[in-house]
């Protein structure tokens, strides 16, 4: 059963809410699934029956960890990452992550990227929306605002079937106007010396004005006899920015949002999360126009992080594989050259006369998940496992002050932090055994050009926690 998602549109013009109201209306909502009994036998369900923890519980809170699973299959990664460590690198070594609203929220993947980038270097903040492209998206250090003349556009139901051209961007989104004066801003508060903007061309495409901290630097014409991807560069000076696009009103203008790169070749880290978001969702999107992003955005290592909205879902586990199948299909078309990595979903917990015990859907998902990536090439990372498997959500919801927050599904700040260095710690152990089994020096411990680190653990994720329905 295909399910929607885009669960809390935003409302960008006048009378756009009640249609966006009526399309929620035929969207699913995360129902309680009907329990069954846990696979598991040796792990008996975790009964939630108080709010609160005991001071002893508090103390000895667990922290996350795990390995990588197949870590050979991340090779071609490991290989990019040593012409970081060896100084060759010829461009940035590019990691991008498709999923849903733990990935929309870029809690945990700003925890991993500021892990990531202090080891191997910051290359820039990565692919970005400009503007807000629905009410509730925020990433770390990035505050967007758009004008009431923007429509978002992306894959949505109308009468229970899936509409659109399907050619959203790289990551899923867009905001699409005709109207001249309509304006989208950014504050982004990491520092970048190249911003790339990626929209669509087509015959009746129309321009806009681009300005940087109050200066307009240039116009960008999407006007074109073939419908494609676009995208057009600026040079500024290596800082934070502020960046505004206006309309010129001389044509429809559709745009996927902005690139921000530095000049040093390091590492870059794209969270492109939807909420809501499902791996069958991916597959509406139009293949040519995807694998055009893709191949532009060039990444090194494409993570899939899909499976807690399934959970919610009715779908056999082997209508599930097969969709599974087919986006990893897609993604390697795409990039061969890429490595693949899937993104185990979290503990889920699910309401029962026991108290709050662990999806059984959730366990047939990672399961199936593992399958798919031996199968194809990929390595695995059991977010599941790494939280302490069967009733690790339970707990984490009733620690003080808790980790899991109460509906049982999404985190606090804090879980997602240590989500996000349990999976960055993982990698980046994964790719120092690597380099011993090739026979390479220890990586040499050499600082960051541009960012010199100055702690040697991630720093606070600064991103005010909003509540993001799945």
């Amino acid at each position: 059963m295909r399910r929607s998602f885009w669960l809390v549109p935003a409302c960008f013009a006048a009378g756009a809410c009640a249609a966006h109201a009526e399309r929620a209306a035929l969207e699913p909502t995360d129902a309680p699934l009907a329990l069954t009994a846990p696979q598991n036998k040796t792990a008996p369900p975790l009964a939630a029956t108080s709010t609160t923890s005991t001071t002893s519980a508090a103390s000895t809170k667990p922290q996350p960890s795990g390995k990588i699973e197949n870590p050979a299959n991340l090779h071609r990664f490991f290989e990019a990452l040593a012409t970081i460590d060896d100084a060759s690198a010829q461009s940035d070594v590019r990691m991008i992550q498709l999923g849903d609203s733990h990935t929309a929220a870029d809690i945990g993947t700003s925890a991993a990227r500021k892990q990531l980038q202090m080891r191997f270097g910051d290359g820039g903040r990565g692919f970005v929306a400009i503007g807000r492209p629905w009410k509730t998206y925020a990433q770390d250090g990035v505050h967007g605002k758009t004008s009431r003349d923007w429509q978002p556009e992306h894959g949505k139901l109308v009468n229970g079937k899936v509409v659109g051209d399907g050619m959203y961007g790289l990551a899923g989104w867009s905001l699409v106007t005709n109207k001249r004066n309509a304006t989208l801003e950014s504050q982004i508060d990491a520092p970048a010396s190249k911003i790339e903007f990626s929209y669509l061309t087509m015959p009746n495409g129309g321009s806009f004005d681009v300005s940087v901290d109050g200066a307009e630097i240039g116009s960008v014409k999407t006007k074109d006899k073939a419908t494609k991807s676009g995208f057009t560069s600026f040079d500024v000076t290596d800082a934070p920015h502020h960046i505004e696009v206006r309309t010129v009103g001389d044509g429809t203008v559709r745009i996927f949002g902005a690139a921000l790169d530095r000049a040093q070749n390091a590492l870059t880290f794209d969270a492109l999360g939807i909420n809501g978001e499902r791996a069958q969702n991916v597959l509406d999107w139009n293949d040519a126009h995807f694998a055009e992003q893709l191949r532009h955005r060039d990444p090194q290592l494409v993570v899939l992080a899909y499976g807690t909205n399934e959970s919610g879902d009715s779908t056999p586990a082997a209508e599930y594989e097969q969709t599974l199948a087919e986006l990893l299909g897609r993604v390697s078309r795409a990039v061969p050259t890429a490595s693949c990595l899937f993104l185990g979903p979290t503990d889920r917990a699910i309401k029962s006369p026991q108290g709050w015990v662990t999806s059984p859907k959730i366990i047939e998902i990672i399961a199936t998940q593992k399958r798919v990536a031996q199968a194809g090439g990929c390595a695995f990372f059991d977010q599941y496992a790494a939280m302490g498997g069967y009733g690790s959500m339970a707990a984490w919801a009733t620690e003080s002050p808790p980790r899991g927050r109460s509906d049982r599904v999404h985190f606090t700040r804090q879980g997602y932090i240590d989500l996000g260095n349990a999976f960055a710690t993982a990698l980046t152990s994964a790719y120092d055994d690597w380099r011993k089994e090739k026979g390479l020096p220890e990586a040499p411990t050499k600082p960051d050009l541009l960012n010199p680190p100055t702690t040697p653990t991630a720093p606070p994720v600064t991103t005010p926690l909003v509540s993001y329905p799945l």
